[in-house]
């Protein structure tokens, strides 16, 4: 799924350990020399008080296009622990306090996440500005960037399984339990079943932090604003922010542990406890999908649901859909009719007869198996594709705005709406619901993608699907 570049840290795979420490060097303390006994550099600190080890930022890198990484000039970051109180960003030089930065905070919801960890807080950042205050105690990644003078202070909840080798898929994510203080701790996950595929760890459930001015433009355009990686990945012995797909090659029921300890930073063991149970049915073999004259495919191009995981026990596919008044459909796998759906949308089977349209409209797909592959069913209910955010028509995340179905045209089927935008953030979701949602970048809208922007006034917004994907236009 996503494919990062090496930032930081160090991870050792399978029966081992990785470790983030939140900096490039270690960090020397010589209590017989200075004033300051920590190394130069950046570090957070109580008002009033000397910076600790633990409290270092260094550098680190930020997303690119195309999910690849890239250097920024003056951005750092660190995780540590904050206690409720008044901080300052100090800079060290020769055991002194050579620079004091403070700021003005503004909590920030974004709704950028999939199981509602959905706010932080900016600090805009002036030299010897007022010491900000941190209302809650707990585990935060804290960045600083210097281009846009500001900082983000992410409190971390929980860390999460995300990927093809877990139960769950990309669709949804793999929740560890336990909980850090000050001085350390664990989240863990028992008898959990990885298999051959690949995996990532992702903080409260969301991939990354969007500050970019124009949340839509390249990412690669530094004056541009930044976006900041809340997950990790790497190789089997090198964990990074960012990183590259965890690869897993050997099938099991594991005990999957994440630590986290102020000094030695972040650690992940995988202990394997037993055999996998034996694959009869593999949903990543199953790129299932509707086709028929109803559809703006016709007989000739497929419109594509997504595998959403493992929902209620049962392997689901969500999908929006158009359908014309008069034509007929079926579910088919792979862009191929050796396994096609079709009889009662209560019982479908190979091979069943096509199913007759529900009228002229747009309709919310469920397509399931509970046994494996043995029984198929589905759901086909009359909804829409919404515009739902706090920058969107409605100006909340909680009440979407229903987009108008406007039929398909060459195979393209089009969604729209127009009207008064409250101005920023927004998000598509389908039947009022986020377990089907799109954003990204408007040109090329990926599921579960970053939120979208737009300036506050009226707009017409143009939904369109080609069958593989989503698309696009805020004029």
């Amino acid at each position: 799924m996503r494919n990062y570049m090496k930032t930081l840290g160090l991870f050792l795979f399978l029966g081992g350990m990785f470790f983030i420490t939140g900096c490039e060097d270690p960090v020397v303390i010589d209590p017989n020399e200075g004033d300051v006994n920590v190394s130069d550099g950046l570090y957070l600190a109580l008002d009033g008080e000397d910076p600790s080890s633990t409290a270092a930022l260094v550098k680190e890198q930020v997303e690119a296009d195309d999910f690849a990484s890239q250097d920024r000039d003056g951005f750092t970051a660190g995780f540590m622990w904050l206690e409720v109180g008044d901080y300052n960003l100090v800079e060290v030089s020769e055991k002194e306090i050579t620079r004091t930065i403070g700021g003005t905070t503004e909590v920030v919801d974004d709704g950028n996440s999939d199981c509602g960890f959905t706010s932080y807080t900016v600090v805009s950042t002036t030299a010897d500005g007022p010491a900000f205050n941190v209302g809650t105690a707990g585990l935060y990644k804290v960045t600083n960037d210097e281009m846009t003078g500001e900082m983000i202070l992410y409190m971390i909840d929980s860390p999460n399984l995300i990927g093809s080798a877990t139960e769950n898929g990309w669709g949804a994510d793999t929740p560890l339990t336990g909980s850090v203080d000050a001085e350390g701790g664990e989240w863990k996950v028992e008898g959990t079943i990885l298999r051959s595929g690949e995996w990532k760890v992702r903080f409260n459930c969301r991939w990354q932090i969007n500050r970019r001015i124009d949340p839509n433009a390249s990412l690669n355009d530094a004056s541009n604003g930044y976006q900041l990686f809340t997950n990790f990945g790497g190789t089997t012995n090198s964990l990074v922010t960012g990183g590259s797909n965890i690869q897993q090659d050997e099938d099991g029921e594991y005990t999957v542990t994440v630590t986290w300890d102020p000094r030695d930073g972040f650690g992940l063991s995988t202990e394997r406890t037993g055999d996998a149970p034996v694959i009869t049915f593999n949903p990543n073999d199953f790129n299932m999908a509707v086709i028929g004259d109803a559809t703006a495919g016709g007989w000739d191009s497929d419109q594509n649901l997504f595998y959403k995981g493992v929902v209620d026990g049962s392997h689901t596919w969500l999908g929006m859909i158009t359908l014309a008044d008069a034509g007929q459909f079926k579910f088919r796998a792979n862009d191929a009719w050796d396994f096609n759906l079709g009889g009662d949308l209560a019982n479908l089977s190979n091979g069943g007869d096509n199913l007759g349209t529900l009228g002229a409209g747009s309709y919310y797909v469920v397509l399931g198996t509970p046994d494996e592959g043995d029984t198929w069913s589905a759901t086909v209910t009359a909804a829409s594709w919404g515009i739902i955010g706090a920058g969107g028509p409605t100006g909340s995340w909680d009440d979407d705005q229903d987009m108008a179905a406007d039929g398909f045209v060459d195979g393209v089927t089009t969604y729209s709406f127009t009207g008064d935008f409250v101005g920023g953030e927004f998000k598509f979701r389908a039947n009022d619901a986020w377990d089907h949602n799109i954003g990204g970048d408007a040109s090329f809208l990926v599921i579960d993608g970053g939120n979208l922007n737009a300036d506050a006034g009226e707009k017409k917004v143009t939904l369109s699907f080609n069958g593989e994907t989503y698309s696009a236009t805020i004029e």
